[in-house]
Protein backbone atom coordinates (compact mmCIF):
# COMPACT_ATOMS: atom_id res chain seq x y z
CA UNK A 1 0.00 0.00 0.00
CA UNK A 2 1.64 3.38 -1.04
CA UNK A 3 0.82 6.65 -1.56
CA UNK A 4 2.21 9.20 -4.18
CA UNK A 5 5.63 10.36 -3.86
CA UNK A 6 6.49 12.65 -0.35
CA UNK A 7 9.65 14.15 1.49
CA UNK A 8 9.81 11.07 3.87
CA UNK A 9 8.66 7.38 3.97
CA UNK A 10 7.16 6.06 7.05
CA UNK A 11 6.21 2.62 7.64
CA UNK A 12 3.46 1.92 9.40
CA UNK A 13 3.14 -1.43 11.01
CA UNK A 14 -0.12 -2.45 12.62
CA UNK A 15 -2.12 -5.45 12.67
CA UNK A 16 -5.57 -3.84 13.27
CA UNK A 17 -6.94 -2.85 10.00
CA UNK A 18 -9.02 -0.27 11.36
CA UNK A 19 -6.25 1.53 13.03
CA UNK A 20 -4.19 0.51 9.77
CA UNK A 21 -6.51 3.14 7.81
CA UNK A 22 -7.04 5.47 10.17
CA UNK A 23 -3.04 6.00 10.59
CA UNK A 24 -3.45 6.17 7.14
CA UNK A 25 -5.86 8.59 6.26
CA UNK A 26 -3.91 10.73 9.17
CA UNK A 27 -0.56 10.68 7.36
CA UNK A 28 -1.86 11.02 4.09
CA UNK A 29 -2.49 14.77 5.30
CA UNK A 30 1.60 15.24 5.98
CA UNK A 31 4.14 15.39 3.21
CA UNK A 32 4.89 11.80 3.55
CA UNK A 33 5.65 9.01 1.22
CA UNK A 34 3.76 5.73 3.07
CA UNK A 35 3.79 2.57 2.77
CA UNK A 36 1.96 -0.61 5.73
CA UNK A 37 2.79 -4.16 6.78
CA UNK A 38 0.32 -5.82 8.59
CA UNK A 39 3.08 -8.17 10.16
CA UNK A 40 6.67 -7.81 11.86
CA UNK A 41 8.32 -10.25 9.09
CA UNK A 42 5.94 -8.49 6.61
CA UNK A 43 7.58 -4.72 7.69
CA UNK A 44 11.21 -6.61 8.08
CA UNK A 45 10.89 -7.20 4.11
CA UNK A 46 9.75 -3.86 3.62
CA UNK A 47 12.25 -2.26 5.29
CA UNK A 48 15.12 -4.13 3.51
CA UNK A 49 13.88 -2.99 0.37
CA UNK A 50 12.85 0.67 0.88
CA UNK A 51 14.49 1.99 3.89
CA UNK A 52 12.32 4.20 5.87
CA UNK A 53 12.69 7.17 7.32
CA UNK A 54 10.42 6.37 10.52
CA UNK A 55 8.54 3.35 11.50
CA UNK A 56 5.29 3.08 13.53
CA UNK A 57 4.96 0.23 15.10
CA UNK A 58 2.15 -1.64 16.80
CA UNK A 59 3.53 -3.28 19.84
CA UNK A 60 0.63 -6.23 19.97
CA UNK A 61 0.85 -8.87 16.63
CA UNK A 62 0.91 -12.07 16.24
CA UNK A 63 3.38 -14.39 15.41
CA UNK A 64 6.16 -11.67 15.87
CA UNK A 65 5.10 -8.80 18.17
CA UNK A 66 6.61 -5.34 17.78
CA UNK A 67 9.66 -5.83 20.65
CA UNK A 68 10.94 -8.78 18.31
CA UNK A 69 10.30 -6.67 15.00
CA UNK A 70 12.13 -3.90 16.44
CA UNK A 71 15.10 -5.78 18.11
CA UNK A 72 16.03 -7.67 14.36
CA UNK A 73 15.62 -4.33 12.94
CA UNK A 74 18.46 -3.61 15.24
CA UNK A 75 20.72 -6.27 14.16
CA UNK A 76 20.71 -5.62 10.66
CA UNK A 77 23.35 -2.49 10.50
CA UNK A 78 20.65 -1.59 7.34
CA UNK A 79 17.85 -0.99 9.25
CA UNK A 80 19.36 -0.24 12.49
CA UNK A 81 19.35 3.59 12.41
CA UNK A 82 15.77 4.23 11.81
CA UNK A 83 13.55 5.89 14.71
CA UNK A 84 10.42 3.63 15.45
CA UNK A 85 7.84 4.98 17.07
CA UNK A 86 5.54 2.27 19.31
CA UNK A 87 1.99 2.08 19.47
CA UNK A 88 -0.10 0.81 21.59
CA UNK A 89 -3.52 0.08 23.85
CA UNK A 90 -1.22 -0.94 26.42
CA UNK A 91 -0.43 1.76 28.82
CA UNK A 92 1.27 0.11 31.51
CA UNK A 93 4.21 0.96 32.61
CA UNK A 94 6.36 -1.95 32.58
CA UNK A 95 5.39 -1.95 28.40
CA UNK A 96 6.11 1.52 27.64
CA UNK A 97 9.64 1.15 29.65
CA UNK A 98 9.76 -2.03 27.25
CA UNK A 99 9.76 0.11 24.23
CA UNK A 100 11.97 2.16 25.04
CA UNK A 101 14.65 -0.41 26.33
CA UNK A 102 14.88 -2.24 22.91
CA UNK A 103 15.01 0.69 20.95
CA UNK A 104 11.76 2.92 20.45
CA UNK A 105 12.34 6.84 20.07
CA UNK A 106 8.74 7.59 21.03
CA UNK A 107 5.73 5.97 22.63
CA UNK A 108 1.95 6.30 21.04
CA UNK A 109 -1.29 5.34 22.99
CA UNK A 110 -3.90 4.66 21.08
CA UNK A 111 -7.38 5.66 20.22
CA UNK A 112 -4.52 8.09 18.30
CA UNK A 113 -5.03 11.89 18.36
CA UNK A 114 -4.30 13.51 14.70
CA UNK A 115 -2.32 16.41 16.04
CA UNK A 116 -0.23 14.99 18.78
CA UNK A 117 0.54 12.00 16.36
CA UNK A 118 2.05 14.15 13.32
CA UNK A 119 3.45 16.68 16.11
CA UNK A 120 5.42 13.77 17.36
CA UNK A 121 6.47 12.02 14.05
CA UNK A 122 7.85 15.69 12.67
CA UNK A 123 9.41 15.97 15.53
CA UNK A 124 11.61 12.48 15.25
CA UNK A 125 11.90 13.25 11.40
CA UNK A 126 13.18 16.84 12.53
CA UNK A 127 15.65 14.95 15.04
CA UNK A 128 16.78 12.16 12.21
CA UNK A 129 17.66 14.57 9.69
CA UNK A 130 19.58 16.60 12.44
CA UNK A 131 21.34 13.24 12.81
CA UNK A 132 22.33 12.57 9.78
CA UNK A 133 23.87 16.02 9.25
CA UNK A 134 25.65 15.47 12.22
CA UNK A 135 27.12 12.22 11.29
CA UNK A 136 27.68 13.74 7.91
CA UNK A 137 30.06 16.67 9.86
CA UNK A 138 31.59 14.14 12.20
CA UNK A 139 32.32 11.97 9.00
CA UNK A 140 34.00 15.02 7.10
CA UNK A 141 36.02 16.05 9.95
CA UNK A 142 37.06 12.16 10.28
CA UNK A 143 38.39 11.97 6.84
CA UNK A 144 39.97 15.38 7.23
CA UNK A 145 41.79 13.84 10.36
CA UNK A 146 42.90 11.27 8.86
CA UNK A 147 44.85 12.88 5.82
CA UNK A 148 46.24 15.04 8.65
CA UNK A 149 47.43 12.40 11.16
CA UNK A 150 48.35 9.29 11.40
CA UNK A 151 46.00 6.30 12.48
CA UNK A 152 48.04 5.53 15.34
CA UNK A 153 47.66 9.56 16.60
CA UNK A 154 44.03 10.15 15.88
CA UNK A 155 43.05 6.60 18.67
CA UNK A 156 45.29 8.32 20.99
CA UNK A 157 43.32 11.81 20.37
CA UNK A 158 40.31 10.00 20.53
CA UNK A 159 40.70 8.14 23.72
CA UNK A 160 41.63 11.36 25.75
CA UNK A 161 44.93 10.91 25.55
CA UNK A 162 47.25 14.21 23.54
CA UNK A 163 49.84 12.01 21.14
CA UNK A 164 53.72 11.99 22.86
CA UNK A 165 56.32 12.69 19.92
CA UNK A 166 58.31 9.17 18.91
CA UNK A 167 61.59 8.61 18.31
CA UNK A 168 62.55 5.77 15.79
CA UNK A 169 66.16 5.04 15.66
CA UNK A 170 65.56 4.17 11.49
CA UNK A 171 63.81 5.94 9.31
CA UNK A 172 63.70 6.60 5.45
CA UNK A 173 63.41 10.36 4.86
CA UNK A 174 62.96 11.26 0.98
CA UNK A 175 63.02 15.19 -0.51
CA UNK A 176 62.34 16.39 -4.04
CA UNK A 177 61.79 20.15 -5.29
CA UNK A 178 61.75 21.12 -9.22
CA UNK A 179 64.92 23.39 -9.75
CA UNK A 180 63.79 26.47 -10.91
CA UNK A 181 60.02 26.36 -10.09
CA UNK A 182 59.61 30.19 -9.28
CA UNK A 183 60.68 30.97 -12.91
CA UNK A 184 58.01 28.29 -14.34
CA UNK A 185 55.48 29.50 -12.25
CA UNK A 186 55.92 33.33 -13.61
CA UNK A 187 56.42 31.88 -17.31
CA UNK A 188 52.58 29.84 -16.64
CA UNK A 189 51.02 31.42 -13.95
CA UNK A 190 50.13 30.54 -10.27
CA UNK A 191 47.21 28.71 -11.30
CA UNK A 192 48.35 26.60 -14.01
CA UNK A 193 51.17 25.62 -11.88
CA UNK A 194 49.06 24.73 -8.88
CA UNK A 195 46.62 22.65 -11.24
CA UNK A 196 50.45 21.03 -12.59
CA UNK A 197 51.34 20.09 -9.21
CA UNK A 198 48.34 18.32 -7.83
CA UNK A 199 48.55 16.41 -10.36
CA UNK A 200 52.10 15.67 -9.87
CA UNK A 201 51.26 15.19 -6.33
CA UNK A 202 48.32 12.20 -6.77
CA UNK A 203 51.01 10.25 -9.11
CA UNK A 204 53.73 10.87 -6.28
CA UNK A 205 51.60 9.82 -3.36
CA UNK A 206 50.16 6.97 -5.47
CA UNK A 207 54.10 6.08 -5.92
CA UNK A 208 55.37 6.45 -2.22
CA UNK A 209 52.43 4.22 -0.57
CA UNK A 210 52.84 1.36 -3.28
CA UNK A 211 57.08 1.06 -2.08
CA UNK A 212 56.09 1.50 1.63
CA UNK A 213 56.18 5.12 2.25
CA UNK A 214 53.97 7.97 3.06
CA UNK A 215 53.83 11.63 2.63
CA UNK A 216 54.56 13.91 5.18
CA UNK A 217 53.70 17.27 3.72
CA UNK A 218 54.51 19.48 0.60
CA UNK A 219 56.30 23.17 1.23
CA UNK A 220 55.24 24.59 -1.88
CA UNK A 221 56.99 22.74 -4.88
CA UNK A 222 59.05 20.19 -2.34
CA UNK A 223 57.79 17.03 -1.16
CA UNK A 224 58.79 15.61 1.65
CA UNK A 225 58.18 11.54 2.33
CA UNK A 226 58.88 9.03 4.98
CA UNK A 227 59.12 5.24 5.88
CA UNK A 228 59.60 3.45 8.59
CA UNK A 229 57.36 5.01 11.37
CA UNK A 230 53.90 4.61 10.26
CA UNK A 231 54.45 1.75 7.08
CA UNK A 232 56.90 -0.60 6.52
CA UNK A 233 58.77 -0.33 3.25
CA UNK A 234 60.02 -4.14 1.94
CA UNK A 235 63.76 -2.99 1.95
CA UNK A 236 64.14 0.49 4.21
CA UNK A 237 67.28 1.41 2.18
CA UNK A 238 66.16 0.40 -1.45
CA UNK A 239 62.33 0.73 -1.65
CA UNK A 240 62.58 4.75 -1.59
CA UNK A 241 65.14 4.52 -3.82
CA UNK A 242 62.62 2.62 -6.18
CA UNK A 243 59.69 5.05 -5.52
CA UNK A 244 62.40 7.87 -6.21
CA UNK A 245 63.11 6.81 -9.57
CA UNK A 246 59.26 5.72 -10.61
CA UNK A 247 58.64 9.56 -9.81
CA UNK A 248 61.62 10.40 -12.07
CA UNK A 249 60.00 7.56 -14.41
CA UNK A 250 56.65 9.77 -14.32
CA UNK A 251 58.03 13.25 -14.55
CA UNK A 252 59.66 12.38 -17.79
CA UNK A 253 56.81 10.87 -19.37
CA UNK A 254 54.17 14.25 -18.07
CA UNK A 255 57.25 16.40 -19.79
CA UNK A 256 56.83 14.67 -23.05
CA UNK A 257 52.75 15.26 -22.22
CA UNK A 258 53.88 19.26 -22.19
CA UNK A 259 56.46 19.18 -24.88
CA UNK A 260 59.44 20.38 -22.90
CA UNK A 261 61.21 19.45 -19.96
CA UNK A 262 59.93 22.21 -18.14
CA UNK A 263 59.66 20.24 -14.54
CA UNK A 264 63.12 19.08 -13.21
CA UNK A 265 62.86 17.00 -10.55
CA UNK A 266 65.55 16.81 -7.73
CA UNK A 267 65.79 14.43 -5.08
CA UNK A 268 67.85 13.24 -2.12
CA UNK A 269 67.17 10.70 0.14
CA UNK A 270 68.79 8.77 3.66
CA UNK A 271 67.91 6.91 6.11
CA UNK A 272 68.35 7.30 10.08
CA UNK A 273 67.06 7.93 13.11
CA UNK A 274 64.12 10.88 13.53
CA UNK A 275 61.30 12.38 15.97
CA UNK A 276 57.80 12.35 14.89
CA UNK A 277 54.39 13.98 16.19
CA UNK A 278 51.96 16.75 16.23
CA UNK A 279 53.11 20.02 15.90
CA UNK A 280 51.25 23.72 16.97
CA UNK A 281 48.31 24.46 19.16
CA UNK A 282 45.86 26.05 17.38
CA UNK A 283 46.60 24.49 14.11
CA UNK A 284 47.71 21.38 14.27
CA UNK A 285 50.17 19.34 12.13
CA UNK A 286 51.94 15.95 11.99
CA UNK A 287 55.88 16.37 11.28
CA UNK A 288 58.69 14.62 11.56
CA UNK A 289 62.08 16.45 12.24
CA UNK A 290 65.29 15.67 13.77
CA UNK A 291 69.21 15.52 11.94
CA UNK A 292 68.40 12.58 9.21
CA UNK A 293 65.38 15.43 7.55
CA UNK A 294 68.06 17.74 7.47
CA UNK A 295 70.15 15.60 5.89
CA UNK A 296 68.09 14.51 3.40
CA UNK A 297 66.96 17.64 2.77
CA UNK A 298 70.81 18.85 2.06
CA UNK A 299 71.11 15.84 -0.24
CA UNK A 300 68.30 17.23 -2.34
CA UNK A 301 70.01 20.58 -2.88
CA UNK A 302 72.69 19.12 -4.59
CA UNK A 303 71.65 16.52 -6.46
CA UNK A 304 70.84 16.82 -10.16
CA UNK A 305 67.52 16.37 -12.17
CA UNK A 306 66.70 12.92 -13.21
CA UNK A 307 68.81 10.87 -10.08
CA UNK A 308 68.53 10.51 -6.77
CA UNK A 309 71.89 11.51 -4.07
CA UNK A 310 72.13 9.63 -1.41
CA UNK A 311 75.09 9.29 0.80
CA UNK A 312 78.19 6.79 1.19
CA UNK A 313 76.42 4.17 3.41
CA UNK A 314 73.35 4.24 1.72
CA UNK A 315 75.17 3.50 -1.60
CA UNK A 316 77.14 0.46 0.33
CA UNK A 317 73.63 -0.81 0.94
CA UNK A 318 72.11 -1.22 -2.14
CA UNK A 319 74.85 -0.97 -4.75
CA UNK A 320 74.54 -4.29 -6.29
CA UNK A 321 71.31 -3.35 -7.18
CA UNK A 322 71.39 0.07 -8.55
CA UNK A 323 73.46 2.52 -11.12
CA UNK A 324 75.13 6.08 -10.14
CA UNK A 325 75.89 8.36 -12.88
CA UNK A 326 78.82 9.38 -10.92
CA UNK A 327 80.04 10.55 -7.58
CA UNK A 328 80.52 13.80 -5.80
CA UNK A 329 82.67 15.00 -2.66
CA UNK A 330 81.21 17.46 -1.09
CA UNK A 331 82.57 19.65 2.10
CA UNK A 332 79.35 21.29 3.93
CA UNK A 333 79.58 23.41 6.67
CA UNK A 334 76.99 21.31 8.97
CA UNK A 335 78.06 17.69 7.59
CA UNK A 336 81.78 18.23 6.66
CA UNK A 337 82.99 16.26 3.81
CA UNK A 338 80.97 13.27 2.47
CA UNK A 339 80.63 11.85 -0.63
CA UNK A 340 77.13 11.66 -2.53
CA UNK A 341 76.34 9.31 -5.39
CA UNK A 342 73.76 10.18 -8.21
CA UNK A 343 71.53 7.18 -8.33
CA UNK A 344 69.82 7.05 -11.81
CA UNK A 345 68.80 3.43 -12.44
CA UNK A 346 68.07 -0.33 -11.40
CA UNK A 347 70.09 -3.33 -12.69
CA UNK A 348 68.93 -7.01 -13.21
CA UNK A 349 69.73 -8.35 -10.04
CA UNK A 350 66.59 -6.06 -8.52
CA UNK A 351 64.53 -9.04 -6.36
CA UNK A 352 61.44 -9.83 -8.40
CA UNK A 353 58.99 -9.01 -5.62
CA UNK A 354 60.20 -5.64 -6.05
CA UNK A 355 61.14 -5.34 -9.92
CA UNK A 356 57.09 -6.23 -9.81
CA UNK A 357 56.34 -2.96 -8.46
CA UNK A 358 58.75 -0.84 -10.40
CA UNK A 359 56.46 -2.82 -13.98
CA UNK A 360 53.27 -2.55 -12.50
CA UNK A 361 53.01 1.31 -11.96
CA UNK A 362 52.84 2.71 -15.18
CA UNK A 363 52.92 6.98 -15.15
CA UNK A 364 49.93 6.57 -17.96
CA UNK A 365 47.70 4.81 -15.74
CA UNK A 366 48.62 7.20 -13.11
CA UNK A 367 48.02 9.86 -15.69
CA UNK A 368 43.97 9.01 -15.92
CA UNK A 369 43.59 7.94 -12.64
CA UNK A 370 44.55 11.56 -11.20
CA UNK A 371 42.47 13.12 -14.04
CA UNK A 372 39.53 11.29 -13.05
CA UNK A 373 39.46 11.53 -9.64
CA UNK A 374 38.89 14.27 -7.23
CA UNK A 375 40.69 15.80 -4.43
CA UNK A 376 39.80 15.03 -0.55
CA UNK A 377 38.35 18.55 0.10
CA UNK A 378 36.57 17.86 -3.53
CA UNK A 379 35.26 14.53 -2.28
CA UNK A 380 33.71 15.48 1.20
CA UNK A 381 32.28 18.97 0.51
CA UNK A 382 30.97 17.76 -2.94
CA UNK A 383 33.06 20.69 -4.99
CA UNK A 384 33.35 21.39 -8.25
CA UNK A 385 36.73 20.38 -10.23
CA UNK A 386 39.04 17.16 -10.50
CA UNK A 387 41.91 18.75 -8.69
Amino acid sequence: MHSKTRDYTILVVENNKLNLELLLRFLMQGDYRLSAATSGARAIKICNEINPDLILMDVQMPEMDGFETTKRLRENPKTSHIPIIFTSTLSDTNVILKCFECGGVDYISKPFKKKELLARINTHLSLKVLREQLQTDRDHLMAILHNMLPDKLIESLKNGSFPEPESVNRAAVLFTDFQSFSSLTKKIGSKKSVDHLNLIYYAFDEIVESFGLERVKTIGDAYFAVGGINTTPKNIYLSPILAGLKMHEFINYYNKLQGDNAWLLRMGFTVGPVTSGVIGYQKIAYDVWGDTVNFANELETKSYPGNIAIPEFIYNEVSEYITVSHMDSVDSHAWGQFNIYHCNSVNDTLPPELRHLMQEMNPEDLINQASNKKGLLNKIFQLPGNT
